[in-house]
């Protein structure tokens, strides 16, 4: 502890003065809601230019690649930041923990879900309906390979009842559900569907069973199902509940 001198009308004496801290600076409010603008912000809020958003960018690719690597129990700021050869500061300039980072990863995700939608359009009751069913699963199975460890972790963090990572799970599901109600919608109408089903349980139940599935190939692969097995019985499954037809 270092100390200065105070003088008074009799004399001078130590004081202590305020301790060294080498902790890093208290955490800014995180950023629950992604910027609607083209600009990019730094953890303080201030709008970076173009070699900060490399940085940036180099930092979440880091995140992604050891998520993948290790998991999010070992993951620490010095080793994203050692990744790209940087240090903890960097990092900290960007966000304020390893959460927001993949925070952020999983928005981007949603993003990348946002085509999928493409394949959730009526007429699967047609003789390509399989086919179609097929291409979605396809699709959703790319998505899946790309993301699937940011999706984990945001799926873990938002059941642990982190408000953020939920909202974002939410937003992102609903993409697909939205779509799902009105094929089953279009089901029961047509008398294709028993009208005991609710469209939005039966969205879930089809979202919640693509992300549980493909989470589980590993398992599955080690007792010898492939992934062209995976891929076909999932979207006969899928085809089966949206269209009524075996």
């Amino acid at each position: 502890m270092c100390s200065t001198r105070e003088r008074d009308s009799n004399h001078t004496r130590l004081v202590p003065s305020s301790p060294i801290s080498f902790a890093r600076p208290r955490p800014r409010p995180r950023c629950t809601e992604p910027d609607m603008s083209d600009d990019i912000h730094a953890a303080d809020g201030r709008v970076i230019g173009t070699r900060a958003q490399a940085t940036r960018r180099k930092l979440l690719d880091a995140t992604a690649k050891l998520l993948s690597e290790q998991g999010i129990l070992d993951l620490r700021v010095v080793d994203i930041s050692r990744e790209i050869g940087t240090s903890p500061a960097t990092f900290y300039h960007y966000f304020n923990d390893v959460d927001e980072a993949i925070l952020e990863l999983a928005r981007e995700a949603t993003e990348d879900e946002k085509p999928l939608v493409d394949h959730l359009q009526p007429g699967w009751s047609a003789v390509d309906g399989l086919t179609r069913a097929g291409q979605f699963v396809d699709a959703y199975m790319r998505f899946w390979d790309t993301h699937h460890a940011v999706l984990r972790v945001r799926n873990l963090k938002a059941e642990e009842g982190d408000r953020h990572f939920r909202k974002v799970r939410t937003e992102a599901n609903l993409l697909l559900m939205d779509a799902l109600q009105d094929m089953i919608r279009d089901g029961v109408s047509a008398g294709r569907l028993p009208k005991s089903l609710d469209p939005f349980t039966t969205a879930a139940a089809v979202v919640a069973m693509c992300e549980r599935l493909l989470g589980y190939q590993p398992e599955m692969a080690k007792r010898g199902s492939s992934k062209d097995t995976i891929r076909d019985t999932l979207a006969t499954l899928i085809y089966g509940i949206i269209t009524g037809h075996d």
